[in-house]
């Protein structure tokens, strides 16, 4: 299995309040609309379908729908991405970085086939470390 792992995208909140947030979506969709225009315009579309399932689209892969399979309190959720040709799994890890702070990071594991990761492996990279930003920022 490959992994690709994002950078650490620090929230002044405290650890146990993030992942309170990460295990129930729809706190994190009541956020959503509350945040500035020019934010939610980064963000993109973001649905969620239920209060463990979150959609987004990605630029030339279409809509992704990851569902949380596993939460580990206080210091992750995961969630899966079952794309139909290769299951995708994406940990949300949270890291304490003080009392009143949280490193955000994400991990993405997938089963790609040796010939294919120098294709897609930038690509994953690049959405680990978008995936830490994002639900970094709808948590900040």
């Amino acid at each position: 299995m490959s992994k690709y792992s994002g950078k650490p995208y620090r929230v002044n909140k405290p650890r146990t309040l993030l992942f309170e947030g990460l295990s129930n979506l729809s706190q994190i969709r009541d956020r959503i609309d509350t945040m500035p225009a020019d934010l939610q315009q980064r963000l993109g579309t973001v649905n969620f379908p239920d209060n463990e399932t979150l959609a987004f689209t990605a630029p030339g892969v279409g809509e992704m729908k990851f569902r949380i399979v596993e939460r580990t309190e206080p210091e992750a959720v995961r969630f899966l991405a079952d794309t139909g040709v290769v299951p995708i799994y994406v940990t949300i890890g949270l890291a304490e970085a003080g009392p009143e702070a949280t490193d955000v990071s994400a991990t993405i594991e997938a089963e790609i086939p040796m010939m294919l990761r120098p294709l897609i492996g930038g690509k994953l990279q690049e959405a680990a470390d978008k995936f830490g930003e994002m639900f970094g920022q709808l948590n900040a």
